[in-house]
């Protein structure tokens, strides 16, 4: 524990600045922030239906690749779907497993989580197509074109979401 420079009270640790003079901790006693170091996730986008593979996936986003995560669906409550449906969410309202854990994984540890997860480099795509499915539960489908595969897949229909794949894919996505 630690002495306010200008009134001599004590301080907790943590305290950005004294509260019963208001006299700010010196630089060299605040904490200091390490940004992370390499590669990260940067974007999480779930659920992704993947033509050809059961169950439901995260598209988690870093500046290099796309990594596909497989998670549990969980059913929603009617009631705050119904919500949801008339633009209010309510905490707990999603219909997948909690999908924010990757952001505090680094790439490598999201693609070894279970053995069906996958990445697919930004720099191997060659084409993406976007369209929209308003008949099939508002959602898009987007076809993926590397030299190896294709890949065929859906996302809820929500424009940060395409806004993504535009920014990653700029200049091979069409719509």
């Amino acid at each position: 524990m630690s002495n306010c420079a200008k009134c001599g009270k004590p301080l907790l640790e943590g305290m950005r600045f004294c509260p019963y003079c208001g006299q700010p901790l010196a630089a060299e006693e605040m904490e200091r922030f390490e940004p992370a170091k390499g590669e990260v996730v940067t974007a999480v986008a779930a659920p992704a239906h993947i033509m050809g593979r059961e169950g439901a996936y995260a598209m988690a986003m870093t500046s290099e690749k796309l990594i596909f995560a497989r998670i549990r669906e969980v059913g929603v409550d009617r009631a705050k779907d119904e919500l949801r449906h008339a633009g209010l969410f309510m905490p707990g309202s999603s219909s997948c497993d909690n999908v924010s854990r990757f952001y505090e994984m680094t790439p490598n540890q999201v693609i070894a989580e279970t053995e069906v997860n996958f990445p697919v480099e930004a720099s191997d795509v060659t084409s993406v197509h976007l369209s929209y499915d308003g008949d099939g539960g508002e959602r898009y489908i987007i076809k993926l074109r590397t030299e190896d595969m294709e890949l065929t897949f859906t996302l809820p229909y929500d424009k940060y979401y395409r806004d993504l794949l535009f920014r990653m894919f700029e200049g091979r996505i069409t719509w």
